[in-house]
């Protein structure tokens, strides 16, 4: 997908794990998030919680809730961190070389500003986020995300392939 952050009125975006949206059990969604525009923090280039990736489960899904309920967030019942990731309780933080930083409820977010062109990949269970654009400049990026095939895609989120199944990236079949 395009997202497109429009000067002045481009909206914030609260902090959100990729994995709670694109379920596998166990969890193994990556996102590729390319900047096609500069990403500052005055155009609300993402921030990310540092070490999140280790220690923040994906503890609710996004889900289909059913004919003619719509969608909504559910307890997640299955794996929570990816194969060979264990939960970890203090992944570090702190001020690093100056970089700045920004708290929300409590934990900091590191901004994550990037010259067009870049792509950054976003760990499933990494909280991230971005701020509402306040400048004069757009920030438009492009956005895909891969799971592994393997893993167990839940037949109640909210995403759900067609009759031929998601693209594949590389191999035969699906």
């Amino acid at each position: 997908m395009i997202i497109c952050k429009q000067p002045e009125i481009g909206g914030r975006v609260p902090p959100h794990q990729d994995s709670t949206f694109l379920y596998t059990n166990p969890p193994s969604a990556v996102g590729f998030w390319y900047a096609l525009e500069d990403a500052t923090a005055e155009n609300g280039c993402l921030s990310f919680l540092k070490g999140s990736h280790r220690r923040a489960e994906v503890g609710s899904r996004f889900v289909r809730l059913g004919e003619g309920k719509g969608t909504g967030f559910v307890e997640n019942e299955g794996e929570r961190f990816p194969s060979g990731l264990e939960k970890q309780t203090n992944a570090g933080g702190g001020h690093e070389n100056g970089v700045k930083k920004s708290r929300e409820d409590g934990d900091e977010y590191t901004l994550g500003p990037v010259k067009a062109g870049s792509l950054v990949l976003i760990h499933g269970n990494l909280l991230h986020k971005s701020e509402k654009n306040t400048s004069q400049k757009s920030r438009f990026i492009y956005t895909f995300h891969a799971i592994d095939g393997e893993n167990m895609y839940d037949e109640r989120n909210w995403l759900q392939p067609n009759e031929e199944g998601f693209s594949r990236l590389y191999g035969e079949g699906r």
